[in-house]
């Protein structure tokens, strides 16, 4: 495999928020790391979207939404919070998969789960968000994160018995769900 070398010029300084974040979710036992590319264009910003759908709303007590930027520039509370992820999700616009290789750059054992949104929504978006009504983003961002969470967030959280993960995936868990994402 070809690498491209970057270099990245160290900072001092840390994000108050940041850091207050990322220690306030650094839980025991870990949660499920959810990041996306977030790219400039439609597709990064349904995969924004998706991961913030699942972080903040559908999934909050088990997920943990990761600043791709502050992981890969800095090595400090949101890199850690990949490293000790109990699974990491990366929410990819399209098939370039900008967050996974940029994690795997600073995390080169990572193991990921990638969802490339676009092949789920499976409409052909243009380049510009200003294209887009904003009502379509949440349309096509809440189909990507619903099956996400069904997929590879609730159905290994739900019962926690394997035998039983069928069941949950399909919504069939006997489990009431946890939390209530800031209800």
């Amino acid at each position: 495999m070809e690498y491209e070398t970057i270099k990245i010029a160290k900072v001092t300084g840390k994000c108050p928020a940041c850091e207050e974040y990322a220690e306030r979710n650094s839980t025991t036992p870990p949660k499920i790391a959810v990041m996306a590319c977030e790219g400039a264009c439609s597709r990064g910003e349904v995969a924004r979207r998706v991961a913030n759908m699942v972080a903040h709303r559908l999934a909050c007590d088990e997920t943990v939404r990761i600043c791709l930027g502050g992981a890969f520039t800095k090595d400090t509370g949101q890199r850690n919070l990949v490293r000790r992820a109990e699974k990491v999700i990366a929410i990819e616009g399209c098939f370039i998969h900008c967050a996974a290789r940029m994690m795997e750059g600073v995390i080169p054992d990572l193991k990921q789960v990638i969802v490339q949104a676009d092949q789920i929504y499976d409409v052909d978006l243009p380049f510009g968000i200003d294209e887009v009504p904003d009502e379509m983003f949440t349309v096509y961002a809440y189909k990507v994160a619903e099956q996400v969470v069904r997929e590879y967030v609730k159905a290994a959280t739900c019962c926690g018995t394997p035998e039983k993960e069928s069941d949950c995936a399909a919504g069939g868990c006997s489990q009431k769900p946890r939390g209530g994402c800031g209800q």
